[in-house]
C-alpha cells in the first residue's frame, strides 16, 4: 500500500486567537462548534470583567477527536511535568 505523506504549508499570515476558555459548546449536523471568549475589564467600572467572544471554532467529528487525542497526551506530559493534578475522583455513596 503506497501511503502518501501530507504536507504542512506554515502560513505566517494566518491570524493568532487568544482565548480565555470556552463559552459554549455544541454538536450540530456532525460539526462540533466552539464559542471562545477573552475576560476584558470594563474601562468605566473598573470592577467589572466582561466576557467578549473573541471567535467561533467548529471542527468535524474526527478533527475533534483527533484534538482530544492530542489534549490528552498535553495533559499527560503537564501531570508529569507537576503543572495540573489529577481530580480526585468522587466516591460512589452506597445506595
Amino acid at each position: 500500500m503506497n501511503k502518501r505523506s501530507e504536507k504542512i504549508i506554515d502560513r505566517l499570515d494566518a491570524p493568532e486567537i487568544f482565548c480565555d476558555g470556552a463559552l459554549a459548546i455544541s454538536f450540530r449536523q456532525d460539526m462540533l462548534r466552539f464559542t471562545l471568549y477573552s475576560d476584558r475589564v470594563d474601562a468605566e467600572e473598573r470592577a467589572n470583567i466582561n466576557r467578549v467572544v473573541v471567535g467561533q471554532l467548529a471542527l468535524p467529528s474526527a478533527g475533534f477527536v483527533d484534538l482530544y487525542n492530542q489534549m490528552t497526551a498535553v495533559m499527560a506530559r503537564l501531570t508529569q511535568a507537576g503543572k495540573v493534578r489529577e481530580v480526585e475522583k468522587l466516591q460512589q455513596q452506597p445506595s
